[in-house]
């Protein structure tokens, strides 16, 4: 069987890699000719997380690897030495199992044993299912904890877009929106980590909120907390690319633009580093799931035809 899973309903066209974390790497509407997610050439791929939308758990960087919970240290490889942390863990490299599928529709399944994954000291499974409607992409992830302990859940989807979506698009006409609440400062020059700050909006941040930011101006890497759907407008088509995570996806990271032709529009449910961040735990979104209970994270993307 082909690790690349094709679906279709309608004007909509979805693939799916089974090997490397169940991503969905092509996203196509045939009625606008639009091509809404950057897909991989050749393989292997220059960077695994800039195609498609692959999923990271955990998600972003965790400084030395380390942290406690209730009593438990949680030690996860350091995979980025020049930073000293752990970055994004490998599910997004990793094979899923097919465990539901129709001419629309693929539901893909990791389970791992307590220790199997990366030493994370829980049994869990990470369950990914896609669907296409005539409204376009329905992306659900239901993540499961079959241990006996609390299980800290650190989620988030690197979903990697095109800026010029269909063959018409120009760049000039492009502009992007993030509703967000307020920016948590990196220290760019060293790990990439939130330093505590909360610094004021800028131009970029409020370009980004008021939706006239032109991803093509400059390049981008800028954490916040936010909610709402994010979205790619191409106002000379009249078309919007919508991306809709639901609200358990309270911040992002947003990552791209320039001359590359791609924008990084990433849900994530907790902030960087939240688990030994300069904030408390709950402000910075570490959460957790109750043992034998699941948690359910659901999101869309579609397009909008706008006058």
């Amino acid at each position: 069987m082909s690790r690349f899973q094709l679906l279709y309903h309608g004007d909509w066209e979805a693939v799916v890699d089974t090997e490397c974390g169940a991503n969905c790497i092509r996203l196509r509407n045939r009625k606008h000719e639009a091509y809404l997610l950057r897909e991989p050439g050749e393989y292997p791929l220059d960077n695994p997380y800039l195609y498609g939308m692959p999923i990271l758990f955990p998600v972003n960087r965790i400084e030395g690897g380390c942290f406690e919970f209730e009593g438990r240290l949680y030690s996860f490889p350091i995979n980025e030495p020049k930073t000293n942390c752990h970055l994004h863990g490998t599910l997004h490299q990793t094979p899923f199992q097919i465990t539901r599928q129709t001419k629309r529709l693929i539901q893909c399944t990791f389970k791992a044993e307590k220790g199997e994954y990366l030493g994370f000291p829980h049994a869990f499974e990470v369950i990914q299912e896609y669907e296409l409607k005539s409204d376009g992409l329905h992306h659900r992830v239901t993540v499961k904890n079959n241990s006996d302990e609390n299980m800290p859940v650190f989620l988030g989807f690197h979903t990697t877009f095109n800026t010029l979506f269909t063959k018409e698009s120009s760049a000039e006409n492009v502009s992007v929106c993030v509703p967000l609440a307020e920016e948590y400062e990196r220290n760019m020059a060293v790990n990439y980590l939130p330093t505590g700050k909360t610094p004021m909006l800028d131009e970029i941040s409020t370009a980004l909120k008021n939706g006239f930011f032109r991803p093509s101006d400059v390049g981008i890497s800028r954490h916040y907390r936010g909610a709402g759907s994010m979205s790619i407008t191409d106002e000379a088509r009249g078309l919007r690319v919508i991306y809709q995570p639901d609200k358990k996806f309270g911040f992002r990271l947003i990552y791209g633009g320039g001359k590359e032709g791609y924008l990084c529009l990433e849900p994530q449910t907790c902030l960087a580093n939240c688990q030994n961040a300069p904030f408390s735990r709950n402000e910075s979104g570490f959460d957790s799931i109750k043992p034998k209970k699941s948690k359910r994270y659901c999101s869309k993307i579609y397009l909008e035809e706008i006058k």
